[in-house]
């Protein structure tokens, strides 16, 4: 998702394992794990490739997402008390305090902490493991760390954050989730903008597997 390897590229174990400084057989078995979860394909007797996404495969990621965290936010406004609405609101200022220091790398990284805490602590208020399997489903797509990668992403988080809490507070179920959904779906258009600066939706890929036997 962050388009350093983009979409159709082969993966090879030995390079990967290099770069990364350790033996090949745990590479191996990411890339295989990868594979089973549909971000990577399988060629037979030549490795592994990224799965060709379209930009539609990335938005229908972001939406079902935005679907189960509204649902959660919307689930947790009779469970939130003032301890929470504290936590959320002292999230909040931190995140403006480090927004207001200027843009770095180990500001989003920061930021990109606070924001998983302050979703975290909406959507497990709310006793549905259910629902917190398939966020987490959703949510594998896309590495937390990616979003600290985005300049853009800090404004996002420091502006539609506040209008959560307020939902929270005032009990307002359908405006927390229709606020819930209407972030997630601003973070995803984000990461789609990123992926095509990176030219990830235009690059011609390798031949497909099939054909790649049938040329053997």
């Amino acid at each position: 998702m962050s388009g350093i390897y983009t979409s159709g590229q082969k993966l090879v174990v030995d390079d990967l394992a290099t770069r990364l400084g350790v033996s090949t057989m745990p590479v191996r078995e990411a890339l295989a794990t990868l594979a089973h979860e549909g971000i990577l394909e399988v060629l037979p007797r030549r490795g592994f490739r990224v799965t060709e996404l379209a930009k539609q495969d990335v938005e229908d990621i972001f939406l079902v997402h935005s679907f189960i965290a509204g649902v959660l936010a919307e689930r947790a406004v009779p469970l939130v008390d003032e301890g929470v609405i504290k936590r959320l609101r002292h999230i909040g200022r931190k995140v403006d305090q480090l927004g207001k220091g200027g843009d770095s790398e180990s500001g989003r990284s920061q930021i990109e902490f606070l924001n998983y805490s302050f979703h975290r602590t909406i959507n497990y208020l709310v006793p549905a493991p259910r629902l917190h399997y398939f966020l987490e489903g959703a949510s594998q797509y896309v590495p937390r760390h990616l979003y600290a990668t985005i300049p853009t992403w800090t404004k996002l988080t420091i502006r539609d954050h506040p209008d959560i809490i307020r939902a929270l507070e005032e009990r307002d179920a359908k405006s927390a989730r229709l606020l819930a959904e209407e972030h997630v779906l601003h973070a995803g258009r984000q990461v789609v903008e990123n992926l095509e600066a990176h030219g990830f939706f235009t690059r011609v890929s390798e031949p497909r597997a099939v054909e790649d036997e049938d040329a053997e």
